[in-house]
């Protein structure tokens, strides 16, 4: 390891777990999520609507039946008068503090706010939110009891200008969000629509996903390294932005995919995809894995058959063919291949189906420590 690199020993917690963390003592304090960038601390804010049971997913959605307004402010673009103004009061000949409708205070439902890139403010704008993540105040104006206020940003070492006085930093609480796992990214995308290709790839390279501040990744080209100048790698932001490209592979054509991969999560990780898309002649069709799945040949190639159990796990549809696709994965020596199926089977998409398959339940009984 280089004697200049250093890495982080404070704990690193899920974005679940951050969400979780706001919901429950986010009312009496102002967390600032940290993580390197392209890890989702965006979803923060639609995490906590699901787990209020709201409606809101995205920035302009408004939602009556909601216990709370939800509110994104963009830290990077944020202008003086975005909050609030003065404005002359004529018939008092006083100066009135007006708020922006972005935080409507003619709603009386308490607030969730989250500030994006907060640590990315101008010196010039950041008492504009000072008060709001201190003491819960727009100008004048308090926020409704039960609000949250949280603020995001990269980590002071990524080198992206993000900033954090002192006396700031000690009236806040600062938490390192971590990556997520491979597990926890593949079973994301297999509820988010992302392809079967881009899956099994990430199931076959978890060295993706290392992070520089818990491991050296000087001699890794894949990932985001703040002594590299590379400004295209892999992260779950860029993985999912790639698999358009992905799903259109045959149609765009090598090179023109090729390019654009290159361009999004980085040379070293498209040239990998591009090899790995190739091999599409050993795979095995789901169809034909549900009709004997006992004999049916098991593909030579580990990628072909991440690939193949990829393609499988989306075509179930009933309770037989779940036994059919656990019939077939159970032939295959490796119980970690083994036990990717079952967590992507027990995903929100078949945890019914899952739950109650003979073969499933007794997998997960067998091998609990396989499914942590």
């Amino acid at each position: 390891m280089s004697k200049s690199m250093t890495i982080s020993t404070v704990p690193s917690v899920s974005i679940d777990e951050c969400a979780r963390l706001i919901e429950l003592t986010g009312e009496n304090i102002t967390y600032v999520i940290q993580s390197s960038p392209g890890q989702g601390k965006t979803s923060i804010l639609k995490l906590l609507a699901k787990r209020n049971g709201d409606k809101w997913r995205k920035p302009g959605d408004n939602f009556p039946t909601d216990k709370y307004q939800y509110v994104y402010i963009d830290g990077g673009t944020l202008r003086e008068n975005d909050l609030s103004m003065y404005m002359p009061d004529r018939e008092t000949k006083t100066i009135e503090q007006y708020v922006s409708s972005l935080i409507d205070f003619s709603d009386p439902r308490p607030k969730v706010i989250m500030i994006d890139e907060i640590l990315k403010l101008p010196k010039l704008l950041k008492p504009l939110v000072t008060r709001l993540i201190l003491e819960r105040y727009v100008g004048d104006r308090r926020l409704p009891d039960g609000s949250r206020v949280f603020g995001t940003s990269n980590y002071v070492s990524d080198g992206v200008n993000d900033t954090i006085e002192a006396h700031v930093g000690n009236r806040i609480g600062l938490v390192n969000m971590r990556g997520p796992t491979v597990k926890e990214w593949v079973a994301w995308a297999g509820e988010n629509n992302i392809s079967a290709l881009t899956r099994a790839w990430v199931s076959l390279n978890d060295s993706a996903f290392a992070s520089y501040k818990t491991s050296d990744v000087s001699s890794n080209p894949m990932v985001f390294n703040p002594r590299s100048t590379n400004v295209s790698f892999v992260s779950p932001r860029s993985l999912e932005k790639n698999d358009s490209v992905v799903k259109l592979w045959e149609v765009l054509g090598f090179d023109v995919s090729l390019a654009a991969m290159c361009g999004i999560v980085g040379q070293a990780a498209a040239e990998s995809m591009a090899n790995f898309f190739k091999m599409n002649s050993d795979l095995v069709r789901p169809d034909d894995i549900f009709a004997n799945p006992e004999n049916i040949r098991l593909p030579e190639k580990a990628a072909a058959l991440f690939m193949t159990m990829f393609n499988l796990v989306d075509a179930i549809t009933t309770n037989d063919e779940m036994t059919s696709a656990m019939t077939f994965i159970k032939r295959a020596a490796a119980k970690e291949l083994q036990s990717i199926f079952v967590s992507m089977v027990y995903a929100p998409k078949l945890h019914k189906l899952a739950k109650n398959n003979a073969l499933v339940s007794q997998f997960v009984k067998d091998n609990p420590e396989l499914l942590v």
